[in-house]
């Protein structure tokens, strides 16, 4: 007898039978696997984000470049700095900004920046914990591609902050000892940070300006042709009040306990000297070694809203000190 051929299954006897498991169940098909795989996925997924502890959001420094934050380079290199971030503006001004706004929470500004800034709203969420010092040095700086010397600057056009400025003071008594005669020169009055773009627009063929501007100047192609570091402060453009201070570590108050944990970061990296601050500032940034090495090391220390406050009373909005009426006659009596 022939057996029966169910021709849809193409199994004798009758229809196919489905499979089963050892206990007696259907095994699931591909769909009822996947969807079973999906919602493993997506519940190990809610777990992980429900119970993960959140990454805190960095510390932001703001900085401006250069060697003078010679210290926070050498910082960023070593042990403790997890957790920070220092970000680079095109200038300190920007840096004073972005504070106001809650964008950074710390950042170095000028001293010339401060008493603008603290006319605006919110610099009462701001105070100091330190400050960046370097020597005033009288700088003779001659714009790129001028080839002159000391005593063949007859004509030339140089910018000063002060005709009565004491780095001006120690050029003019320096040159008179080497009997170079700078009689015949012309002087344009403006703030020290409008002094380097003013060489590269050659309004300007030479400027005296601080120390802490020379290696900014060296590296965008100018000559130094006098300097001399034996300046003493004491007048408007170079007071000594400031003790020499150049730049101000402002930091958020929400943030001061950070804030002190940086000041220390600095502070430790301070003690590694002179050397180890010039090496990290050429590797950050794309200053020679060899300029360097010509220049002095930028210094870091502690400072409170002390100085903030002096900035504030004794400078005006271009970082010049104000001078009182009663001073100005007692000058011009001496």
């Amino acid at each position: 007898m022939t057996a029966k051929v169910n021709r849809r299954h193409g199994v004798p006897g009758g229809p196919a039978r489905i499979p089963q498991g050892p206990n007696g169940l259907r095994p699931p098909g591909l769909k009822r696997l996947l969807s079973m795989f999906f919602i493993a996925l997506v519940s190990a997924l809610l777990l992980f984000y429900a119970f993960r502890t959140p990454r805190p959001a960095p510390f932001r420094i703001g900085h401006s470049g250069g060697n003078l934050v010679a210290a926070l380079y050498l910082a960023s290199e070593g042990e403790g700095w997890e957790g920070f971030d220092a970000v680079k503006f095109n200038s300190t001004a920007d840096i004073g900004y972005a504070l106001l706004s809650g964008g950074l929470d710390a950042g170095f500004v000028e001293i010339e920046k401060i008493r603008s800034l603290e006319k605006l709203s919110g610099f009462e969420n701001l105070t100091g914990m330190g400050r960046i010092t370097f020597p005033y040095g009288a700088t003779l700086v001659l714009r790129r591609g001028l080839n002159l010397r000391l005593g063949e600057l007859k004509g030339i056009r140089i910018a000063v902050s002060s005709p009565r400025c004491v780095l001006l003071g120690a050029l003019l008594k320096d040159a008179e000892r080497l009997r170079a005669d700078l009689s015949d020169v012309s002087y344009e009055v403006m703030p020290f940070d409008a002094m380097i773009p003013a060489l590269e627009s050659k309004t300007v063929d030479a400027a005296v300006i601080k120390g802490a501007f020379a290696v900014a100047a060296i590296h965008q192609g100018h000559s130094v042709l006098y300097q001399n570091w034996d300046v003493q402060p004491g007048d408007e453009c170079c007071p000594a009040i400031v003790d020499q201070a150049v730049q101000v570590l402002l930091v958020r108050k929400e943030q001061s306990g950070k804030g002190e944990a940086l000041t220390n970061l600095l502070l430790l990296a301070e003690t590694e000297g002179p050397d180890a601050l010039r090496r990290a500032t050429a590797r950050r940034t794309a200053l020679s070694l060899e300029a360097l090495d010509r220049q002095p090391v930028p210094a870091f220390d502690r400072a409170d809203d002390s100085l903030v406050a002096l900035l504030t009373e004794f400078l005006d909005d271009d970082g010049i000190r104000i001078v009182e009426e009663d001073e100005e006659h007692e000058e011009e009596d001496e």
